[in-house]
């Protein structure tokens, strides 16, 4: 089996928003494979979007907020075998200059995991093969922050992702416990 290269797993991508539905081509397979896109304006005030196929096209979340999962047919309209299509929706289609990250699953370098939290200490499995440098958590459901294990901070300590707070001795969130090449903890929190 051929090895993948970087640009068939990872792309950033600069577009002119036109709040007009069309298609965004950046040769990442997310459709066949899975993954992410996150999108961000570049030339004016904006939310930090992202989207994943694990939840769906137009499903989104906001990395800079805590607010529950939004829902909206006119943002991401598809994940595509090419790159992804943008609604009218101005979220991540608004006139002016846009970044955006698209991150396919790969093993080795990037997987989404779901699952319904029990408020137990547990471990979740993941497909990476080896273990991840960097596990972002969010509450889908409700207003929570983002919980972010990073390697360099290890499992006895969490970041915030939409906070500017140093790292924490939280043992609630990763149940001070580093992950492994299969799976990662979660606390009770």
């Amino acid at each position: 089996a051929s090895k993948p290269y970087v640009d068939d797993v990872f792309s950033t991508y600069l577009y002119t928003g036109n709040a007009t539905a069309r298609s965004i081509t950046n040769n990442v397979n997310l459709s066949g494979k899975g993954g992410m896109v996150w999108t961000k304006r570049r030339s004016g005030t904006g939310n930090n979007t992202i989207y994943d196929t694990e939840r769906g096209a137009t499903y989104y979340i906001r990395t800079n907020l805590n607010n529950a999962q939004g829902n909206d047919a006119n943002t991401l309209s598809s994940f595509n075998s090419d790159g992804f299509s943008l609604g009218s929706d101005t979220t991540s289609n608004d006139s002016g200059t846009f970044g955006s990250w698209s991150f396919r699953k790969q093993k080795g370098f990037f997987d989404i995991v779901t699952y319904t939290g029990n408020g137990s200490n547990r471990t979740i499995s993941h497909s990476l093969g080896c273990e991840p440098g960097i596990i972002i958590i969010k509450n889908l459901d409700s207003t929570e922050d983002w919980r972010v294990y990073h390697r360099s901070t290890g499992g006895t300590k969490s970041l915030s992702l939409n906070n500017t707070d140093a790292a924490g001795s939280y043992s609630t969130v990763f149940n001070n416990t580093d992950p492994t090449a299969s799976v990662f903890t979660v606390g009770t929190s």
